[in-house]
């Protein structure tokens, strides 16, 4: 379904981190379903701190509207679990409203065509809905072109993660 609204990427600041991190809670209730992850006691999906992508040189972060309506984030980095990477899909996130409407694909590609370089997306292999998202996106924008790395939870991280490596010029 294609989004037939109007859809914003706006760089995000220190003053709009509160924002983010309240929305980082629906983040990750999207992600239980899949992950199985439970509610914790206060009723609350917690989510780790995400300031760092407002404090740290090189990061960034993004609101994503919908006709002035906050619709959800997006935070880039440069650590790719792989390697050294230009850029690095840290988070990214649509609130339930807009799913399904083509937001996510909009942004994506867009944030992808203003950030030109060596790029790196790792993905939770139970996360299905984000798995076939992110091999569906990339392929589209590299035309096929690039690698998916599965990385076990062994190798020090916290959970398996599929990661993909592509170029973007």
């Amino acid at each position: 379904m294609a989004n037939k609204n109007k859809t914003k990427i706006i760089p995000a600041t220190i003053s709009d981190y509160i924002t983010i991190q309240n929305m980082a809670c629906y983040y990750v209730y999207d992600r239980s379903k899949y992950m199985g992850w439970p509610c914790d006691d206060d009723g609350s999906f917690s989510c780790i701190d995400f300031k760092h992508y407002f404090e740290t040189t090189g990061e960034e972060a993004y609101l994503i509207k919908i006709d002035n309506e906050l619709a959800g984030f997006v935070l880039l980095d440069k650590k790719g679990l792989l390697g050294k990477v230009d850029w690095n899909m840290g988070e990214f996130f649509v609130l339930a409203k807009f799913q399904g409407a083509g937001v996510a694909q909009e942004v994506a590609m867009e944030i992808f065509r203003t950030h030109n370089g060596s790029w790196s997306v790792a993905v939770m292999p139970e996360n299905i809905k984000a798995a076939k998202f992110w091999h569906k996106i990339i392929n589209k924008i590299t035309g096929g072109n690039f690698t998916q790395t599965f990385r076990s939870a062994a190798n020090n991280d916290e959970y398996d993660m599929d990661v993909y490596n592509f170029d973007v010029y």
